[in-house]
C-alpha cells in the first residue's frame, strides 16, 4: 500500500492530564499571540481563538489545511516554516507570547535552526511549547532488542520522522537553540505506569523561555 501524508487533527479534552495538547492548552494564558507551527487542521489553536481568546497565526505545510483549519486562526500561512519566505511572512505578525510545536520537529530537516530563528520573534516573557515522541520508548527499544527497526503510519515510529529524540536530547536541542526549560510533562503509555519516564514515556513536552 502506498503511504501518504495526512492532515493531523482529530479533537482532545482539554482537561486530559495524558494528551499534550492538553497540556500544551493549558500552558497558554488567555488573550495571548500564539503562532502554531504545524496545526494540522487547527485542533489546538481553534480551543485557543475560542476558549480562551487568543491570536493565532498558524503555518501549515499542507494545502489541505486551508479549507480544513481557517476558522482556527486569525492569520493562516501555508508552506514550510523551514522556507525563508515562509518565514518572514509568519514573523510579519510577531512578536508572540508563545510558539507551539506539537508533534512536529521530529519532521523537519533542521529543527535547532528553526527553533534558533523564532527565539527573537518571541515577546521578552514568552515561551515555546512543543512536544515531541520518545524514541526511548520501551516499545523502540524492545523491537530493537528483536532485530526490528520498522517504520509505520502515525506513532512512535511515523515514516513522516526526519529527527528522532529521547527525552535528553529534546531537552539538549531546546538548550543549544538558546531557551531553558522551564517546565516539562511526560505523556504515559501505558498510562497507568507513571514512572521511568525515560522509558515508560511516550512523549515529552517542554516549556521553554529564551535565554538571550
Amino acid at each position: 500500500m502506498q503511504w501518504r501524508k495526512h492532515l493531523y487533527g482529530g479533537s482532545f479534552d482539554p482537561n486530559a492530564r495524558n494528551d499534550p495538547r492538553a497540556i500544551i492548552s493549558r500552558w497558554v494564558r488567555e488573550g495571548a499571540s500564539v503562532l502554531e507551527v504545524g496545526p494540522g487542521d487547527g485542533v489546538i489553536s481553534r480551543y485557543l481563538k475560542v476558549s480562551k481568546s487568543c491570536h493565532t497565526v498558524g503555518v501549515e505545510v499542507m494545502p489541505e489545511a486551508l479549507e480544513a483549519a481557517r476558522d482556527a486562526f486569525d492569520h493562516l500561512i501555508i508552506g514550510s516554516i523551514e522556507d525563508g519566505s515562509t518565514l518572514q511572512e509568519a514573523v510579519r505578525y510577531a512578536p508572540f507570547d508563545y510558539i507551539v510545536f506539537a508533534d512536529v520537529l521530529e519532521h523537519l530537516v533542521d529543527p535547532w535552526s528553526v527553533l534558533e530563528l523564532l527565539r527573537s520573534h518571541l515577546m521578552p516573557s514568552g515561551n515555546v511549547l512543543l512536544s515531541v515522541p520518545n524514541v526511548a520508548h520501551w516499545s523502540v527499544r524492545l523491537n530493537l532488542l528483536l532485530g526490528r527497526f520498522e517504520y509505520t503510519n502515525g506513532y512512535l515510529m511515523d515514516r513522516s520522522h526526519l529527527r528522532w529524540f529521547t527525552r535528553r536530547s529534546a531537552r539538549a536541542m531546546v538548550e543549544l537553540a538558546g531557551y531553558r526549560v522551564v517546565e516539562e510533562a511526560i505523556v504515559y503509555k501505558p498510562h497507568i505506569a507513571r514512572f521511568w519516564p525515560g522509558l515508560m514515556g511516550y512523549q515529552i513536552v517542554l516549556r521553554a523561555a529564551a535565554t538571550t
